[in-house]
């Protein structure tokens, strides 16, 4: 995947392993570098920020969890994601959706069943 990079390999597993809690700043410091030179290199061989990176995956747990037919309570589904709160997870499931949670988890069923597959708004 990203042979060569050890570096960022460690982020991804880390941040793949523990999306929820694992830090940006941990992680940075566990590879020895400085927290810019540790983002550079991961944007360079990712393609985007860990933060931004961070943020999708915090996204794509909830809509596993809304895809996995589970009961959804958004505070509740919020935290288990990793959102610090309800606030900061409507914002993100809008930036990245289009629309807001109470409308997906609404019509859903219309959509396709793989969770990383949204309707165009």
């Amino acid at each position: 995947m990203l042979e060569g990079q050890p570096v960022v390999e460690l982020a991804v597993e880390n941040f793949l392993a523990q999306p929820a809690t694992s830090r940006i700043t941990e992680v940075a410091y566990k590879t020895g570098f400085s927290s810019r030179r540790f983002i550079e290199l991961f944007k360079q061989h990712v393609g985007m920020t860990t933060k931004l990176f961070c943020r999708v995956r915090k996204f794509q747990a909830v809509l596993k969890r809304i895809t996995n037919g589970q009961q959804i309570t958004w505070t509740d589904t919020a935290l288990d994601c990793g959102y610090f709160d309800q606030a900061h997870f409507i914002h993100d499931f809008h930036a990245f959706s289009g629309i807001n949670p109470s409308k997906y988890l609404a019509n859903y069923k219309d959509f396709p069943r793989h969770h990383n597959h949204l309707p165009m708004a």
